[in-house]
């Protein structure tokens, strides 16, 4: 195309040129025969030259340097023509003309470049701008915190790299849209800015995530005391037009050059010391250690063998009785899972759980889990012993699955159990992203005689309106109320009060952590039916609960 363009703009101007010459040598001649052929061809380059240029101007859209060519072109042509002595019309006034247009040329060049010199540099600014600087914050992005890094190292004095990340951002995108997100990621950059020293550097690395580069600074207290004044900022919520949002961060701070002496070691382990202060809730800060990395390489090595240990049969159950408190009598029990590791020996839950929850695992583990729970419920009863009902925990993931009814029946089917050998256990987030579905799963669940029980009630997003709402059997109390029931009246009150509500809607009550006789008889006072806990036992191997079953004849019923 470019080609084609200039190649017709080469022609062009050689075409108007012999156009002309063939006029004029039409047009009756007086001149000097013997003109300067030499200043002739000269004359002629220049306007073939001219119109050239034109052509490029007009091409690239640049108003005045089209002008001033064309003005230039009249004025070349016009000597062209004095060269050779032809007198077409009044020399005075073809002198005018001539000597006006190759002024205006100039002027309009002139200018013309001038223009396309700024505006060129206006256009580099602003290419710029947009390459190392973030559209919705103006804040400076990735790039530009790459150079800043850099630059630091290169000056060799200590600074601090702070990892600021807003705590569910997400919930906040998928509730209120993402407008509402991009409004309060403009008023979060400002609250940042203005809790920082005029000589720091903010930036937005991406999503919800901000860069934090502190220079110059030595005092680790100063440090900790910059990142208190941004948590502390963020206790007030944001306003929106129709309503008001409370958002918390988590900071992670790493150290120059106490914690690396390069970028990439530095961003990594500021982006570690901040999802450690995830780990704890959010809604604070944490300096980078060196254990932070111990056991986030711990974390990877659990992560990669997950799925090893399916496959190896090392994920084994341990069962928690849960006990009638007025028979004193096993009723059921809850399935706990334990990995029996080839070579790090027993790994508790709190160890592997939330990293199969963070790598999506978790939704194969639970599937296993309910798998291994209807085996020996078939073992029993392949051994002519009476089954006692086993709960299984399940994630919300898994709950949310399309296939995990089909699987369930599956499961069901090849181990040929009674479904109402089976108890579902449930936390309250489980039905918060999708209410309908969630209570069609669990009516299904229901009506196949398995039953559903709400667990941890009173931890995180607890609402009496769960017990009248959800499709459940049982109620599971949280320890944390237990732990402070004989002393606190208010956690007393409270527990009171659940179970007063659970007896009216037909549902029955598990206290969790009960540790001692004093909390047991309370419970009986506050008319709780059931509980588990380190005062009847904790969670042991199948062995050891078929003693206290079968050998010991505490046989279970059914809840």
């Amino acid at each position: 195309m470019k080609e084609k363009f200039y190649k017709n703009w080469i022609i062009l101007p050689i075409t108007i040129f012999f156009i002309c010459v063939f006029i004029l040598n039409n047009i009756p001649f007086k001149g000097n025969v013997q003109s300067s052929i030499f200043d002739f061809f000269i004359k002629t380059l220049g306007y073939i030259l001219s119109l050239f240029c034109l052509g490029i101007s007009v091409k690239l859209k640049t108003r005045y340097l089209s002008f001033g060519w064309i003005f230039l072109s009249i004025y070349i042509f016009g000597d062209i023509i004095n060269i050779m002595k032809y007198n077409i019309v009044d020399t005075g006034i073809t002198n005018i003309v001539f000597n006006s247009s190759f002024l205006l040329g100039m002027i309009f060049i002139a200018y013309g470049f001038l223009k396309a010199i700024v505006e060129r540099e206006n256009l580099l600014e602003e290419i710029t701008h947009t390459a190392f600087n973030d559209s919705l914050t103006e804040l400076p992005n990735r790039r530009d915190i790459e150079k800043n890094i850099e630059k630091a190292l290169s000056e060799n004095k200590k600074f601090a790299i702070l990892f600021v990340d807003l705590d569910k951002f997400k919930l906040i995108n998928d509730s209120l849209g993402h407008s509402h997100g991009d409004y309060i990621l403009k008023k979060v950059a400002r609250r940042i800015k203005e809790n920082i020293r005029e000589e720091d550097y903010l930036a937005r690395s991406g999503g919800d995530e901000f860069l934090i580069i502190l220079n110059d600074i030595e005092n680790e207290n100063e440090i900790a005391q910059i990142s208190k004044k941004i948590v502390r900022r963020f206790r007030k919520p944001f306003e929106l037009e129709d309503s008001t949002v409370h958002i918390t961060c988590s900071i992670g701070i790493c150290l120059y050059p106490k914690n690396g002496d390069n970028m990439e070691t530095l961003m990594k382990n500021a982006d570690i010391a901040m999802h450690k202060t995830k780990e704890k809730q959010g809604n604070g800060y944490q300096f980078y250690n060196d254990n932070m990395h111990s056991q986030i390489k711990n974390k990877f090595d659990i992560a990669e063998s997950l799925i090893i240990g399916i496959q190896k049969d090392e994920f084994i159950l341990h069962y928690q009785p849960k006990v009638d408190i007025m028979t004193n009598q096993i009723i059921g029990v809850e399935a706990l899972v334990r990995w029996n590791h080839t070579k790090k020996g027993m790994i508790y839950p709190n160890e592997f759980i939330p990293i199969a929850e963070e790598t999506g695992f978790i939704k194969t583990l639970d599937k296993h889990i309910l798998k291994l729970a209807c085996l020996q419920i078939r073992d029993w009863i392949d051994r002519g012993k009476e089954p006692i009902n086993i709960s299984v925990n399940v994630s919300p993931k898994l709950l949310h699955e399309e296939s995990f009814i089909p699987h369930l029946e599956a499961v069901f089917e090849s181990t040929k159990i009674d479904p109402k050998d089976i108890s579902i256990e449930i936390i309250e987030t489980a039905a918060m992203e999708d209410k309908e579905y969630v209570y069609n799963v669990l009516n299904i669940l229901r009506s196949k005689g398995i039953k559903i029980l709400l667990d941890d009630f009173g931890k995180g997003y607890s609402s009496l309106s769960y017990l009248k709402d959800l499709p459940i059997d049982k109620v599971k109390i949280d320890k944390v109320f237990v732990d402070e029931i004989c002393f606190n009246n208010v956690n007393r009150t409270i527990m009171k009060a659940i179970i007063d509500m659970s007896t009216a809607l037909n549902l029955k009550v598990l206290a969790e952590g009960v540790e001692n006789v004093d909390q047991l008889n309370l419970l009986e006072e506050l008319d709780c039916q059931s509980y588990q806990g380190y005062l009847y036992s904790k969670p042991v191997s199948i062995e050891n609960l078929e003693k206290m079953i079968y050998e010991d004849e505490k046989k279970g019923a059914i809840i």
